[in-house]
């Protein structure tokens, strides 16, 4: 028997009916039959036939693209096509869900500046007042329902309490005469699909919950650019992540590129609107300067309550004077030395989890007005 016949050491069925099938497509003389014979797992040589067509395209495909594009795009396709939950090549199931979703709002984005493109009525102040605003939004959690003995969250009443936030803050901001409003998102403005519960509770698919959110955002910044001159600065959060598995989490992988991407579109008519290029780490830090203030954002689940001021120094090699966070879901205000901590609330108020916590919570965000001594008001804005 020809030596090169001979199963290795520690060879499997598989990798061996490989090795025999290839060495047959190359011209060595060997039947079907003596293959099925030597692999010897009970196949008949008709089935080790049909094998040879699938092999032969694979050595094929392999041989001929040395740097396995080409796997790569199949591999793609198959998992857009029956998005199968299996544990297989992470990083490109991964690549093909987020192509997937890009593809998907494309469309909607160009109909939506068609069909409804944002203007605003914005007229420059003729006096400076010195004062500044900073409206947190963030821990929407659009697209998640519930409805509890406290709380009834759903997609109505998520554009209800976005419309009540936005005509207080207008209110507030007049009656401090701000100069300019920082818009910051603090990241979880959808409810993603981290979790198995999270995506029985969702009301909507992802995709959309991407399309809706970064909609209604962008007309919550219109709305507000008719009054004030305005910056928006986007970090990421948790619930933003493409992955199910927190070990598999990159910062990389996340969404709110995506509804980031989306705003910027949207928002490119309204002349007194800025999104600024100020985060790190692919939009886990922000960092502004409000009134000759150093302010640092995040979401806050990757960090220290009482360590946060060093922690966000380290990252970003800069002292803060303000730092704003959201994550808890539950407003408050305290100091590190000479560092102010605002942590924002949530939209959603209190949901299953927190249920089963008994942490209630109502809904609200937070507005800050800031002048060149520091944060002057902070305003906790409690919605229904």
């Amino acid at each position: 028997m020809n030596g090169n016949f001979k199963r290795k050491d520690n060879e499997t069925n598989d990798e061996y009916q490989v090795r025999l099938t290839l060495l047959k497509q190359s011209g060595i003389d060997i039947d079907w039959s003596e293959i099925a014979e030597l692999v010897g797992d009970g196949r008949s040589s008709e089935a080790y036939r049909k094998d040879s067509y699938g092999i032969r395209r694979y050595d094929n495909v392999k041989r001929n693209d040395s740097d396995n594009e080409t796997l790569l795009e199949i591999r793609k396709e198959k998992v857009k096509l029956s998005d199968l939950r299996i544990e297989t090549n992470k990083q490109i199931r991964n690549l093909a869900r987020t192509e997937n979703v890009i593809a998907l709002i494309k469309d909607e984005i160009n109909k939506l500046n068609e069909q409804s493109p944002l203007f605003n009525k914005f007229r420059l102040k003729e006096e400076v007042s010195g004062n500044d605003g900073v409206l947190l939004f963030g821990d929407w959690h659009f697209g998640m329902t519930c409805d509890n003995s406290v709380n009834k969250y759903d997609i109505d009443v998520c554009k209800n309490r976005i419309d009540e936030i936005i005509n207080k803050s207008i209110k507030y901001g007049i009656d401090n005469n701000i100069d300019k409003l920082h818009i910051i998102c603090l990241g979880d403005m959808l409810s993603g699909i981290i979790h198995s519960t999270i995506q029985r509770a969702n009301q909507e698919e992802i995709s959309r919950q991407i399309v809706q959110v970064s909609e209604l955002l962008s007309e919550a910044i219109a709305k507000l650019s008719d009054h004030f001159y305005c910056t928006v600065t986007m970090v990421q959060g948790n619930h933003d992540a493409v992955d199910m598995n927190k070990h598999d989490r990159t910062n990389k992988n996340n969404y709110n590129s995506l509804t980031k991407e989306f705003v910027k579109i949207r928002i490119q008519d309204l002349t007194n609107v800025i999104l600024l290029d100020n985060t790190i780490n692919n939009d886990e830090i922000g960092v502004l300067n409000v009134k000759n203030k150093t302010l640092i954002c995040c979401h806050g689940d990757k960090i220290n309550k009482m360590k946060v001021d060093s922690e966000l120094e380290m990252a970003t090699k800069v002292k803060p004077d303000i730092i704003c966070y959201g994550h808890v879901h539950n407003p408050q205000y305290y100091s590190l030395y000479e560092t102010d901590v605002f942590v924002n609330g949530s939209l959603i108020s209190t949901d299953e989890y927190a249920m089963n916590k008994k942490l209630y919570t109502p809904a609200s965000q937070t507005l800050l007005i800031v002048n060149e001594d520091g944060v002057l008001a902070n305003y906790v804005i409690k919605v229904k």
